[in-house]
């Protein structure tokens, strides 16, 4: 595998944003060749969300090793989302569609409209009734309009964000990290789940939970910019009865069908137990540490030995100290 500086640069910069069908398609199959190379088979699923009567949107998963057999799946999100130009908190985890935010990545589309809207009556408009519509202000007029229309129908969802160093690329270059410290048992009993719609509505999980009936009672680790901080924070649901020696986990739960998992992200929690990403969705996410990738890829690889342990041997794993 590459180096972690060449990993970034290759994820981060190369194939940072994964918006459209096209950039998320580009990526996996950057991505598949690398886990090819690391002893993993890659399988990409695609899922049709109705929108409308006649209208769909694509969703992909890339499916890697076999989760069947497996006894612990990793899962992070591997799509990008629209640019709030740090105006707007992000917290990890966040599931549920949140309107405000929706209109606020929606904020410079309704800018530039204004602008267009306010041209043509106060500067376009008086000078057509003066000198005709075959005239400079006419063409101006319509140049103005029907680039108005072109930039509402090419960012209807809002403007994609070109950089998301921590969220959340970060959580694909751990994954990646860890995967190259795996042996080949460990290869055999862990497998990996890139999906889709994590910075949208959350369909790839939904695709994950139809994957097999057998993944219900498989233990799964779900990850979430882990480049925010050097500090990890652990969560599980209560109903999963789980314990680790040297790790304190907080109360957590996603909206899931899944019962045996756990959550892990990186920074501070804050009065609402929640978890801020710094400068998420904006162009402020510009900056990864390779030295947290590696500080953070040994802990879920700890994390991941101790899971996959048989019984008998335990007793020697849990002695394994996880980073916070």
């Amino acid at each position: 595998m590459n180096s972690l500086k060449d990993l970034i640069f290759r994820y981060c910069v190369l194939f940072g944003k994964r918006f459209s069908y096209r950039e998320k398609i580009a990526f996996l199959r950057v991505i598949s060749k690398e886990l090819i190379q690391l002893g993993y088979y890659v399988d990409a699923k695609i899922a049709k969300l109705q929108l409308a009567k006649k209208k769909y949107e694509n969703y992909y998963n890339a499916y890697i090793g076999d989760l069947d057999s497996a006894d612990v799946i990793v899962c992070t999100y591997y799509d990008t989302g629209v640019n709030y130009f740090n105006l707007i908190k992000i917290f990890a985890f966040e599931q549920r569609f949140n309107k405000r935010r929706y209109f606020g990545g929606l904020i410079p589309v309704f800018m530039l409209l204004a602008i267009a809207i306010s041209l043509n009556l106060f500067i376009f408009l008086p000078n057509i009734k003066a000198s005709g519509i075959y005239s400079i202000s006419g063409a101006l007029a319509a140049i103005v309009t029907l680039s108005a229309f072109y930039i509402i129908l090419k960012f209807k969802n809002g403007i994609s964000n070109k950089k998301n160093f921590v969220c959340n690329t970060s959580s694909i270059l751990v994954m990646l990290n860890t995967i190259n410290k795996m042996n080949k048992y460990q290869k055999k009993r862990v497998a990996f789940v890139l999906y889709d719609g994590g910075c949208s509505n959350q369909y790839g999980l939904k695709m994950i939970e139809h994957y097999s009936d057998k993944l219900k009672k498989k233990k799964f680790i779900f990850l979430d910019s882990l480049g925010n901080s050097e500090s990890l924070l652990f969560f599980k649901p209560k109903s999963f009865e789980f314990a680790a020696e040297h790790i304190n986990f907080l109360d957590g739960k996603l909206e899931t069908t899944l019962k045996k998992y756990l959550m892990i992200t990186a920074g501070a929690l804050n009065e609402y137990n929640q978890v801020q990403i710094n400068n998420a969705h904006s162009r402020g996410d510009n900056i990864l540490a390779d030295s947290i990738i590696e500080k953070h890829s040994k802990s879920l690889h700890s994390l991941l030995t101790l899971l996959i342990t048989p019984e008998k041997s335990k007793n020697l794993t849990d002695k394994v100290i996880l980073d916070k």
